[in-house]
């Protein structure tokens, strides 16, 4: 069994959030020769925020919703946008030796200022 460890969301990203982009990501399926190729359906979106209280870093965010907060193609995102995680979760991965976080959550609701 291993131990996964938990981290604490609101510590390690702050509490101010800063929207900055929104994008749909593709189903992926397998074909014949091994390699994959994406599809039509939309699997889920990815929030881009910026964390302004950890040095203007930014994350992206899973969060399988069947409607996005904003059709970023009719319309850009609003400016200075602040939004919350609901469930905000991290997990992390190593890759390339380098120890990396990957985040997702139920949902993303705007902050009103």
């Amino acid at each position: 069994m291993a131990i996964k460890p938990i981290i604490d969301s609101v510590a390690t990203v702050g509490s101010s959030l800063l929207l900055v982009d929104l994008n749909p990501a593709f189903e992926r399926v397998k074909n014949s020769d091994g390699g994959f190729e994406k599809t039509d359906r939309i699997t889920h979106y990815n929030y881009t925020v910026v964390c302004l209280e950890k040095k203007f870093e930014k994350i992206s965010v899973k969060i399988e919703e069947i409607r996005p907060l904003f059709d970023t193609e009719r319309e850009d995102i609003p400016e200075n946008t602040y939004v919350k995680f609901e469930n905000l979760t991290f997990t992390p991965y190593v890759s390339n030796g380098w120890i990396q976080l990957s985040s997702k959550a139920d949902k993303c609701v705007v902050v009103k200022a």
